[in-house]
């Protein structure tokens, strides 16, 4: 019964992970030497203060279908192993 419940999370855990953005300008603001960047702090920052935003609204469909496309992954393995049970 905790099957669906924990595929859920673990989709919504990897889909945060991959966008975490507040964390990274609150703390390093992309860190020292650029260590902490993630990809829509990648997009923000050189978007709006590189003027390149064609550039990084590419970027930022390219995320979305890396995204949808590991979702969809997750959720197919994890629907087998809960009709498994």
């Amino acid at each position: 019964m905790i099957a669906p419940l924990f595929t859920i999370n673990l989709v919504l855990s990897m889909k945060n992970s991959l966008m975490v953005f507040d964390q990274v300008i609150a703390m390093t603001a992309g860190g020292p030497g650029n260590a902490t960047q993630s990809i829509s702090y990648v997009i923000y920052h050189f978007g709006f203060s590189g003027n390149h935003f064609a550039y990084q609204s590419a970027n930022a469909v390219m995320s979305f279908i890396v995204i949808v496309s590991i979702s969809l992954f997750q959720i197919k393995v994890l629907a087998k192993r809960e009709v498994e049970l």
